[in-house]
């Protein structure tokens, strides 16, 4: 057993960031950039935007390498981290945030969609971790962020995102039990929640009516999040300074969660 305040070592550290082409992802990939700590396996199925995340990371003096691969192919999943570790020797934290929203109305849903979504925004964070664990708990250091949703508190805006909340659900459980398995090996194991973001993902699969009518009525802050704004508390998550941190949930929703 290793003591949580272990360091792994600054700058050397390795972080896997998934759905990294994407508005929280390209956003925790250039803080980390910003902050100097890591070396970056940025990870995503869309190669033109994962290539732009890559090279505004190296404009900021980071070394990153792309790994396009579709998350919600098993074994396309569960390639990520022997890549990574081939690539940089080792992993050190892993940031889940890639995600497909996919709304549907309740009566449409089928078991493709089901799959579709579970698969990218469940199955994929439990083979990521379960592959990265073992690497971490080598050095009694590790840092996991799991990315769920307001909607595992109040159940989503609308029916049209079920399939969506009901994987954060799951990741949410996940979480926490992720966090008691690694918390011996010195892996901090944590979920942060985020309300609305300015992301693709939601704009484009959300009308402009029900945004205004969120920022209107539903946020007292009145506003979708900046995806960095988000990232800070990602970043903080994943860096030497978290030390007793694991299993939480972390909310960064603009007073939405209290509704």
């Amino acid at each position: 057993m290793t003591s949580q305040t272990h360091s792994s070592g600054g700058a050397e550290r390795v972080a896997i960031i998934t759905g990294a082409g994407g508005g929280l992802g390209s956003a925790v990939a250039r803080l980390l950039a910003e902050a100097g700590d890591y070396r970056l396996s940025l990870v995503d199925n869309r190669r033109e935007a994962l290539e732009g995340t890559v090279a505004d990371v190296r404009g900021l003096g980071a070394e990153a390498e792309a790994i396009v691969v579709d998350l919600g192919a098993a074994d396309e999943a569960e390639s990520v981290v022997p890549k990574t570790i081939e690539r940089f020797g080792r992993v050190d934290a892993l940031v889940n945030a890639a995600a497909i929203l996919h709304r549907r109305q309740f009566d449409e849903i089928t078991p493709q969609d089901f799959d579709t979504v579970f698969h990218i925004n469940t199955r994929a964070p439990l083979l990521l971790a379960r592959a990265a664990m073992p690497d971490m708990a080598s050095r009694g250091w590790g840092r996991i962020v799991n990315v769920t949703s307001t909607g595992v508190y109040e159940g989503g805006f609308t029916m049209t995102s079920a399939l969506y909340e009901a994987s954060k659900g799951a990741v949410a459980v996940l979480t926490k039990m992720l966090s008691r398995h690694g918390a011996a090996d010195g892996v901090l194991v944590n979920t942060v929640c985020p309300g609305g973001m300015r992301t693709g993902m939601l704009l484009n699969e959300t009308s402009p009516e029900l945004v205004a009518k969120a920022e209107r009525e539903m946020i007292p802050l009145h506003r979708l999040a900046d995806p960095a704004e988000v990232g800070q508390i990602v970043v903080w998550l994943v860096s030497h300074l978290n030390t007793y941190a694991t299993g939480a949930e972390f909310d960064i929703t603009g007073g939405l969660a209290l509704h």
